[in-house]
This record gives structure tokens, C-alpha cells and sequence, in this order.
């Protein structure tokens, strides 16, 4: 037995753990034909290695990226290069610039070429002769193509979709190669690796979503990036984060009927004017009926929650925790929707019971939205209590109708008989609450 002293023990301890955690950084494993590899403290699927943009930062001379992204273009065939030439060039010019300044996904789409699972080297040739013709016009496009995916991601959670996902990528796409590369399919699957290759942090960065978990690294490396277009900046809070949509959905379907003609005749809570009680069961209820709390009805939660939102989207956004986007601690959807589930059904299912129950709400496109439950047998005998509400104050708007009454005329004759906030009511008392969020 050879005894070692303290000292190279304890060298030989820590090679070991060095030596688990490099072991560790390439960890990846296959579930279901898919490949996961640990990257940022989390594993991430990592799709069609052959689309992997190959870069070498610590030689930029080989020009990895020119190469490899002509080599993947290529490798898509159809009539890209043909057709399509200045897209090309657009994608090619700005793989090299995401090399030059470092402005790549590193780890997930973009690889070096000791890891690379393919050899483009026998295209070099024809990619450097091709890649002489790029201009700066190719890359400002490229890169408006880049950031436009990156908002498809904020807000849908995919960059590109089955389609060109997005008014502004359809609209971009056209105006630089024409209406007709919106069918082709083979710029569809190009882009599908070309715009997971930008650093998603450092894109939103740029485009000034507050409290992205950025270091003195990328905020250096994108100081070069061009400032996105104004519009861009815009549309951040044009949609809510993906995996918030139900949220604003709620708030302004409410809007929506607040402002809608009969909002002040109607209680919110929806309570019947007949029978006080009829947010408790009917005698003798279906096993479909809910039993109704007025704490169900709650709108300062909402209107609270969707300030946050929009005030901090990238906390809220559904993959915030597993790419590591948020400065702070991202928020738990799957936890915030459990805790506002009854109340999220319930004030959907008043959505829905108000637009079908009143005519000329203005919110009949919302009924197209698949969050609002169908109006049906099934929905009102769940919510009968507040069915019958709605119904009540609807009947007697039909009965001034008849009498050729106009609705402000039939609001001024009806309001007083309102005991308890209207829904009207509840919705201003929010919006003086949150008014810097209507300005």
C-alpha cells in the first residue's frame, strides 16, 4: 500500500470532481428517439444536429460559419440558392457575423468543430466564392429576420412555427424576397435552423425586455448589434408572454363588457335581484351544478397579475426557468394557474353566459377563442345561479326593447334597481386601480 500525503490527496480529490463536472457539462441522454444534453443547469433538447451552425471563435480566419451555414442551405436543396439567392446571402452574412461578436445560442443550435456531428469542409471553396457577394443590406435583413423570431419565441414560445408564425416574419419574408417565398418550403425549413442560432438573451436585450438575466459578457459582445427597429420594441408588450395568453384573455374580455351598453344593469357578482341567494344550490341541484362564491368573482387579482405581466414579461414567460432568461425568479405558471383555477373557470364561464345572453356586447369575436366555453346545456346547469341572473336583467332589457325603448333610455329606467356593484362598477374601480396601464 503506497500512502500519499494530505496534500495529493486532496489534488487527486479535486481532479476527480473537475473531471465528474466535465463529464457533467456533456451529459446527454435520448428519450423517445429525442437527445436532451445538460446546458445551463438544465437539460435541453437538442434537435437535428446536421441544421448545428459550426463556428471557431479562436479562428475566425477558417470562416467555420460561412462554411457550414452554405453547407446546411445546400444540404436543404430544392430551389434556395437558385430562387432565392439573396436569402442565402442573408442567412450566410449573418452567421458570420454572429461568430465574429459572439451573438450565437451557445450550447443548443450552435456547436464547435470538435463537437460538430458533420464535415462541411468540401464546400469551402464554393461557400467563401459565394459568400463574396453578401452586403451590409443582406445582414440588416438577416438580422431583422433574427429578432422577429426571437419575439415569435417571447410570445408563443416557438421561434418559427409549422407556418411563418407571426404577422411581422410574414411580413419582413415577403418584402425582401417576394409574396411567393412565403410558400416555399424550403426557406420555411432553412430558417427553422437559422434563427435558433442568435442568443436569445442577448436578442431581448436588445430589444429592451426589462430584467433579462444578462452578464458584463453579452452586454459587451451585443453592443455591436444593431438596435432593433422601433416597431420591434413595440410588439414586446403587443402580446402577452407565452404561457399567459388565458390571462389577458380574461382581462380584456371584461374590458369588453364593461364597456358593453347593459354593464350597469348587470351585479357583479352576477346576484339575482328575485333571490339573493342564488349563488347557494336550487333545491334540488344537478350533479353538474357548482356552488358559487362571491370570492370567485375577485378582479383585483387579475388586473394585478396582468400588470405584473406586462411590467416584467420575461418573469412570466412559460420557459424562463429552463433557459435561465429571468434576473429573478421566474414564476411557476403551472403553481399561479392551480391557485386561480376556480376563479379563471368561473369568470370564463360569466364571459361566456354575458355574451350569449345579451346581444351587440362588441365581443362576439372573443366566442372564437378556444378558452371560452361553449354555450350549452352542460354550462348552464353548472352555473345555473348565475345564468339565471344574466337572464333576468335580459329579460327585462327585452321588455323595454319591445316597447321601442333605446338602451340609454332602458340603462337610466333600470339602473336604479342595481342593489350591488355592477359589473360597469367593478370594472372602473380596476381601471382607476391600474390606470397607468390604460394610458
Amino acid at each position: 500500500m503506497v500512502l500519499v500525503s494530505t496534500s495529493d490527496a486532496l489534488i487527486e480529490v479535486a481532479d476527480s470532481i473537475l473531471d465528474q463536472l466535465t463529464d457533467l457539462e456533456k451529459l446527454e441522454y435520448n428519450k423517445k428517439g429525442r437527445k436532451y444534453r445538460f446546458v445551463n443547469n438544465n437539460f435541453q433538447r437538442i434537435r437535428e444536429e446536421d441544421k448545428h451552425l459550426i463556428i471557431n471563435p479562436e479562428r475566425l480566419d477558417d470562416y467555420s460559419s460561412v462554411v457550414s451555414a452554405y453547407y446546411i442551405l445546400r444540404s436543404i436543396g430544392g430551389e434556395l440558392f437558385e430562387k432565392y439567392s439573396d436569402f442565402c446571402l442573408s442567412v450566410i452574412g449573418v452567421a458570420r457575423e454572429l461568430e465574429v461578436n459572439g451573438w450565437y445560442e451557445e450550447g443548443s443550435s450552435v456547436t464547435t468543430a470538435a463537437y460538430a456531428k458533420y464535415n462541411p469542409i468540401e464546400v469551402k471553396e464554393e461557400a467563401m466564392d459565394f459568400f463574396t457577394k453578401v452586403t451590409d443590406t443582406h445582414i440588416t435583413q438577416g438580422l431583422n429576420l433574427l429578432v422577429i423570431s426571437k419575439l415569435n419565441f417571447l410570445h408563443t414560445d416557438h421561434h418559427i412555427g409549422t407556418k411563418l408564425e407571426g404577422y411581422y416574419m410574414s411580413q419582413f419574408i415577403s418584402d425582401y424576397y417576394g409574396e411567393d417565398s412565403l410558400l416555399c418550403h424550403d426557406i420555411l425549413v432553412a430558417l427553422k435552423s437559422f434563427v435558433h442560432w442568435g442568443n436569445i438573451k442577448g436578442i431581448l436585450y436588445k430589444l429592451e425586455v426589462p430584467n433579462i438575466n444578462t452578464d458584463e459578457a453579452l452586454i459587451k459582445s451585443f453592443e455591436k448589434f444593431p438596435d432593433p427597429l422601433e416597431d420591434f420594441k413595440v410588439h414586446v408588450y403587443n402580446r402577452y408572454p407565452s404561457g399567459t395568453s388565458k390571462y389577458s384573455l380574461l382581462r380584456k374580455s371584461i374590458d369588453v363588457l364593461a364597456d358593453s351598453n347593459f354593464s350597469k344593469l348587470v351585479p357583479y357578482p352576477p346576484v339575482s335581484t328575485a333571490n339573493t341567494s342564488s349563488l347557494t344550490p336550487p333545491t334540488s341541484p344537478s350533479e353538474n351544478y357548482t356552488k358559487l362564491d362571491e370570492s370567485f368573482f375577485d378582479l383585483e387579482w387579475l388586473y394585478q397579475l396582468c400588470h405584473d405581466i406586462e411590467k416584467n414579461p420575461i418573469k412570466y414567460h412559460l420557459r424562463s426557468g429552463v433557459k435561465s432568461l429571468s434576473a429573478e425568479d421566474p414564476v411557476n405558471l403551472s403553481e399561479l394557474s392551480n391557485t386561480y383555477s376556480t376563479h379563471i373557470d368561473t369568470i370564463l364561464a360569466f364571459i361566456s353566459l354575458y355574451m350569449n345572453i345579451f346581444e351587440d356586447t362588441g365581443g362576439n369575436f372573443l366566442l372564437q377563442h378556444s378558452k371560452i366555453p361553449k354555450f350549452n346545456d352542460k354550462l348552464i346547469e353548472k352555473y345555473r345561479s348565475m345564468y339565471d341572473s344574466l337572464e333576468e336583467v335580459s329579460e327585462k332589457v327585452k321588455s323595454y326593447k319591445e316597447k321601442n325603448w333605446d338602451d340609454e333610455d332602458i340603462v337610466s329606467r333600470l339602473e336604479g334597481e342595481v342593489n350591488t356593484p355592477s359589473l360597469y362598477d367593478s370594472v372602473m374601480r380596476m381601471r382607476e386601480l391600474f390606470k397607468d396601464d390604460y394610458e
